[in-house]
Formats: structure tokens, sequence, C-alpha cells
């Protein structure tokens, strides 16, 4: 009946890599009340003062934009340029009508509103590569040249500079506008990334991969990666792939909550052995170079409740929190594999926040992401002994044995100063008595915490109780 009781070493002299910042990412796309009415008003014509103060103080580090499936569809054109001369369009990819008051100018300013790093993706399924290439030197180019006059002629003289670019989304699945196998994707991506980077030689490519949930050689995503990596290995700098835990395989109308519990908070270590399978296919296929595995959508979607406005609409708890920090803590152990990270999505859709017509609130999911901004870079090895348990196979997820009830992730700065650890405690009701033995490292004394509680397990935020 008493507390857990845990030990951990944790070795500053054992390194295991450096964070990428970019794991610290996030996502927004044009689906339901993400932009309008979730981040912009309604109409689109500014920015939400409530939402906007939540995200600066998640320091978000990238945000992936526009798609996402609208992505596939999307043509950047028709959102730039005098608002009331935009088209409205119709997007096939989620059955919805959209205005175009927000778009590239607008986005550009709501990264720099928030600190982060654009991550955009061209949309390879009903547009060219020359539309691509346009949209390059829309964001990257002076204002001497044709595309980055345009820029300047709507008010943004200086270049955006965008670093990171997606050359499609989801491609293999029969949803998306231009879903084809991998062999007509290769062929496509370069003649995209032959136009795009004529344009800036310099600019980050991110690849459509897959999941690799298995290690049999039949595995679709291993078969598509395989594709991919063979074919365009030689021009691609990331390799991307989207996990939705359990997704709606995993739905059911009851669960058992105690082995719920343990189910979603050891999903984090089943994501892991994907991350790592996709990574030996990286360095056996294209030992060479140093692609890195951008997971540019994940998050927990389990069935949403009875009264849920969409299938998006979800009520995150401290189960849930916890979820998300085992993720954090899973790209610090594979720090040498993961290149960029992003949660989807920001606002409204598996969300981080929720708006309604007068105020914003953040949910459970949020604090995780907001407090591992406190991390140093550098991580360390940090050894837990403690009690375990296994998880059962829900939808995508595997059956996790021995999941440890205690995980620890502990990152330092490079003058050995500061030093900040992760702790998650796994287990549903019992208190953790944690002894920690610090080694490599002189005079430290404690002198912060942040802890994340609630009053019950599944307490969730509201927006009458936020």
């Amino acid at each position: 009946r008493g507390p857990i009781r845990a030990t951990v070493r944790v070795d500053a002299n054992e390194v295991i890599g450096e964070v990428h910042p970019e794991v610290y990412g996030h996502f927004i796309e044009h689906l339901e009340r993400c932009v309008y009415g979730g981040i912009w008003t309604e109409d689109g014509s500014a920015l939400r003062s409530d939402t906007l103060r939540l995200i600066q103080a998640l320091k978000p580090s990238v945000v992936r934009y526009p798609g996402g499936n609208f992505a596939s569809g999307y043509h950047w054109e028709d959102g730039i340029g005098p608002k009331d001369q935009r088209p409205r369009r119709f997007d096939q990819a989620w059955q919805s009508e959209e205005s175009n008051q927000v778009g590239t100018d607008e986005f550009m300013t709501f990264c720099r509103e928030v600190g982060a790093k654009p991550f955009l993706v061209v949309n390879d399924g009903s547009g060219t590569p020359e539309e691509a290439a346009r949209w390059v030197a829309y964001c990257n180019q002076d204002a001497s040249g044709e595309q980055g006059s345009r820029r300047a002629a709507n008010g943004h003289p200086e270049p955006y500079g965008v670093h990171w670019w997606g050359v499609g989304n989801e491609v293999w699945g029969q949803w998306q506008i231009g879903a084809t196998d991998a062999e007509a994707y290769t062929k496509r991506l370069r003649e995209f990334v032959a136009a795009m980077r004529a344009v800036d030689p310099s600019i980050r490519i991110v690849a459509v991969g897959d999941k690799v949930m298995s290690g049999a050689p039949s595995d679709p995503g291993a078969k598509w990666n395989e594709a991919v990596l063979r074919e365009a290995g030689d021009l691609i700098d990331d390799l991307s792939f989207h996990l939705y835990q359990p997704d709606r395989d995993g739905w059911q109308d009851e669960y058992d909550p105690e082995e719920l519990h343990k189910t979603v908070t050891a999903a984090p270590l089943d994501a892991e052995r994907i991350i790592q399978r996709i990574g030996r296919q990286i360095k056996a296929l294209t030992p060479e170079r140093e692609i890195g595995v951008a997971f540019d959508e994940w998050n927990l979607w389990l069935a949403p409740s009875d009264d849920a406005q969409s299938m998006h609409d979800t009520a995150y708890s401290r189960r849930d929190a916890l979820y998300v920090a085992g993720m954090l803590h899973v790209f610090h152990r594979q720090c040498k594999l993961v290149s960029m990270a992003n949660l989807a999505q920001m606002v409204n859709v598996l969300p981080l926040i929720k708006t309604n017509e007068t105020s914003a609130f953040a949910t459970a999911i949020y604090f995780p992401m907001q407090m591992y901004r406190q991390m140093e870079k550098i991580v360390i090895q940090s050894d837990v002994k403690g009690p375990v348990f296994t998880s059962q196979r829900l939808g995508n997820i595997d059956e996790v044995v021995n999941a440890p009830y205690i995980d620890v992730t502990a990152t330092r700065d490079a003058s050995r100063k500061r030093v900040v650890l992760g702790v998650i405690n796994r287990h549903p009701e019992k208190r953790v008595d944690l002894s920690v033995r610090l080694s490599g490292l002189d005079k430290l004394k404690p002198r912060r915490g942040w802890l994340l509680s609630s009053r019950d397990l599944m307490a969730v935020n509201s927006f009458e109780d936020p």
C-alpha cells in the first residue's frame, strides 16, 4: 500500500547524443476549427489573442503547415495577395469549403509571433514541380527576384528563409489526392526536388515514408521506405512517418480502465520500436548519408465521447499527458535518429488547446509539451531500477512487456552547470519515492521542479473548469 520505490543512476559522462530542437514541434492544418476559429478568428482576419498567448508559452520550435491531407489539394497562390480577391476552394480531402484568408504570409506572421520555424508541405497530388518551385522562391528569394518582388508587393520585403520542405503527405493512402505507389512517388519526388533546389539548393527535403509495424520483409511500410530510400536516398534529408495510437482500429464502445491506462502509457515504447525499425532501414540502405526520421504527425487518438463534435474532438486526461511525456522521453533516447516530431494538432483537432467563440484553454497534453521545453540539449544516460508491468495490444499498439512504471530522461548543458531530469510515474494510483544518484557532476543543488498532476486520473480541463 506504500509508494513505488525506484532508483535512477545518471552519469553525465555517458552522452547519448544531442536533441534536435525540432522534436518539440507542432502541426496545424485547415481542418475543422484548427485554423479558422482556433488560431485565427472565424473570418481569418486576425490571430486570436487568447490562443496566441497559450501557443507562445509552449515555445514551439517548428510548425508544419498546411497539411496533412489538405496539402495534397492546396494551391498556395490562392492564399496570397488582397484578401478580397482570393478564391474560395473546396477541399476534396476533407469535403469542406475553405476561404483562403489564411495563407502563406499569414502563416509566416504567426510563426514569427510564436518564435517557431516554418515547415511547409508542397502539393505533389494535384500540384506541379513548377508550382512548388515558385513557392520556394516566394518564401526565400530576395525582393529583386520575380517571386520575391511578388512577396514584397504583398507587404513582406524580407525573405522568410524557409528551410524545411515536405514533398507530399501520405501518398501511399487511397484517401489522398494523387495517391500512388512508391515507384511513381519517387519519380515525381525527384522532379519536385530538382525544381525546388534549383531555386534554393540549401533547403531541407522531407520525403513521405511510412510506419514499419513489424520486422517482416512483407511489411507494407518497410517496402515503401525501402523503395524511397533506394531510388531517392541521395536527394532527401529526412524520411517521415505518421502514427496515431491506437487509431480507429482500436476504438471500442467500452474499455477496461486499468488495462487501457497500461496500454496508453506504454504505447510510446511501441512507437520507439517503430522508430528503431526505420532507423535500421536508413542505415542499411543509405549508409553514406545521415537521413533523419521526421515523425511529423503523432498523437493519441482514442474513440471520441458520445457528445463529441467530431471524431477529432477529444478530452485529454492526466493519463494522456503521461502518453505525451513518454513520447518526449522516446525522442530523447532516439535523438540520433529523430530529427523532427510534430504533435498533431495544436488547436481543436486532437487538441493541445481548445477554443469556443469567447475563450481558449489548455488540455492536459499541452503541459508536457510546455514543461519539456525546459530540457537541455545534451542527453545523458539514465538507468532506472523499479517495478514493471505488461500492457495489452490495442489497435495498432502492440503489447509491451516489462514496461517501467518509472521512466526517466536526463539532459545537461555543455558546461555541466545545469541538469534537467524528466520523471514519469505511469502508475495510476501510487506515488513514487525516487532515489537519484548523479555522477560526473560537481556541486549541483536542486533548484526548481515542475509537477503535473490532477485531482484524479481521468480529470480533464474544460471551458467550465479550465
